[in-house]
């Protein structure tokens, strides 16, 4: 029977308050009512999220940099565990969703498409990521996956009477449903490997196993087992080979919505791939760390590419991070060959400041979002600054942080995977990521030349300013904030998430 912590539910407060938000929600999705209770239910869902993000920087703040296990199994192996690094993941799945929810609003009155049960799978989808984030165990991890996954299929579906959507999220849905299968099939393998599903287990199996035979003598079920789970994860990251549904899952998808699977759940899936890799594979880190390598420059070479042949911009923005999925990946890579917790941090300091400017760049596109059009085709950015100069020049920060220009957030994010790949010697990593930077300028800057220079007779004969709405305001001015702040500020930020580690402890 598993030990739980004397302080569970406090170490848990947050994910239990979301669950009893949630729940609420759903009961009152139930009752009759019109747009006003389900634009309170939105109401509620942000005061459940700042609720939960004050209890999270509670907990951060308390542990000062210390680790407490809240859920331990008689033989002693843990499973779940409240730490700086699983804290500040949950910081930015509950700042990502926050920001979506902000941002729903206008796109929900544009489609007259209010419902409690909107407010509900976000909810849920949230309390997953963090399950992902703490847990210490191949099963637990699984449980947090597949309650963010079933959610965000459905968020995915939620335009029921569009085509698109619902072509995205089935092929979402059944992909998803596979590399599912794969990580079960993989972590079987695991478990007849080395008798445990535990992280630390694993890893002191994998260390005896190597220090008294070498790497060879794991055997086949057990690098077999590990490379089905590795393709398992790359999928839940949306890494090249295993990235066909972004596309057409973020195309057709809500646009809030697709500004939230393109940050939380990606976040996840990285806390999930770092906890495993580092927290159980380590002692084969430096052959793992080599193949991790070779699908970030993989990713983001492809992902630059096809995001240059786009004229919807949520499809280029889909392609677009997918390569930052790449940028990203080089912390775990790096972090594998140094032991150290170099990598790591700048991981999650990198997706961090993702969040802002990504979800920026969307919020760009809800702006512009009006009656009978989704507003996400290069052609709706035409004389922007001439009807809006501030948001087109708002949006033109974001794209030169996506881009990693200084002195915004987004340089020093991808200044700090750089930095790890030359401290690991992964020079041909750090090159081919600087040299991709460069080239997404090319299809940044196409969305600014159709902003700032670029006239034809329907911008030009435009007088309709597009509507901006308080909420989506002040998710704007918090995006903007996180990636001019961030850039200019970076050290206390980055003293905070150096605590996020998981070799130093």
């Amino acid at each position: 029977m598993p030990i739980l912590h004397p302080a569970f539910f406090h170490l848990l407060s947050p994910e239990l308050a979301l669950v009893c938000f949630g729940t609420l929600f759903l009961i009152l999705s139930a009752v009759p009512g019109g747009k006003d209770l389900k634009r309170g239910i939105g109401a509620l869902t942000l005061l459940g999220l700042a609720m939960a993000l004050v209890l999270t920087l509670q907990t951060v703040h308390a542990l000062g940099g210390a680790s407490v296990n809240a859920l331990v199994t008689q033989s002693g192996s843990i499973s779940l565990t409240i730490d700086p690094f699983s804290q500040w993941f949950k910081v930015i799945f509950l700042v990502a969703t926050l920001l979506a929810v902000l941002m729903s609003f206008k796109h929900l009155d544009i489609e007259n498409a209010f419902t409690g049960e909107y407010f509900t799978l976000l909810t849920f989808a949230v309390v997953g990521m963090m399950i992902m984030a703490s847990g210490r165990d191949l099963l637990t991890l699984w449980v947090g996956l597949e309650t963010m996954a079933l959610c965000v299929y459905v968020l995915a579906a939620y335009l029921r009477h569009s085509e698109k959507s619902i072509e995205g999220a089935v092929k979402y849905f059944l992909l998803g449903a596979v590399s599912s299968g794969f990580y079960l099939y993989g972590a079987s393998f695991i478990y007849g490997a080395t008798g445990s599903v535990h992280l630390s287990s694993i890893r002191k199996y994998i260390g005896t196993v190597v220090a008294a035979e070498g790497p060879g003598a794991i055997g086949f079920p057990l690098a077999a087992g590990i490379l089905i789970l590795a393709v398992a994860l790359l999928f839940k990251a949306a890494l090249v080979p295993f990235h066909w549904w972004t596309p057409d899952a973020y195309e057709g998808a809500p646009t809030p919505i697709t500004a939230f699977m393109s940050v939380a759940p990606k976040a996840a899936a990285f806390a999930m791939a770092l906890r495993i890799f580092i927290e159980a594979l380590l002692p084969l880190g430096q052959y793992w760390s080599g193949l991790l390598a070779l699908v970030a420059i993989i990713t983001m070479i492809w992902g630059n590419i096809a995001a240059m042949l786009q004229d919807n911009v949520k499809r280029m923005l889909a392609y677009s991070s997918i390569a930052h999925a790449g940028y990203a990946l080089i912390g775990l890579a790096a972090s594998g060959v140094t032991r150290t917790d170099r990598g790591v941090t700048a991981t999650v300091f990198y997706l961090l400041v993702y969040a802002f400017m990504n979800l920026g760049a969307f919020g760009l596109v809800l702006y512009l979002q009006r009656e009978g059009s989704a507003g996400d085709r290069l052609d709706d950015f035409n004389g922007l600054y001439r009807r809006s100069p501030a948001m087109a020049v708002i949006m033109t920060i974001f794209l030169l942080s996506l881009t990693g220009i200084p002195p915004l957030a987004g340089f020093v994010g991808k200044l700090q995977l750089f930095s790890a790949a030359v401290d690991a010697e992964l020079w041909t990593l750090a090159v081919i990521g600087i040299l991709t930077s460069v080239v997404s300028l090319y299809y940044y800057f196409r969305i600014v030349y159709r902003m700032m220079l670029h006239q034809d007779a329907e911008s030009e004969g435009a007088v309709e300013k597009p509507r901006m709405g308080f909420t989506l305001g002040v998710a704007m001015a918090v995006n903007l904030a996180g990636t001019v702040l961030i850039g200019i500020v970076p050290n206390s930020v980055l003293v905070w998430i150096s605590q996020a580690g998981l070799l130093g402890r």
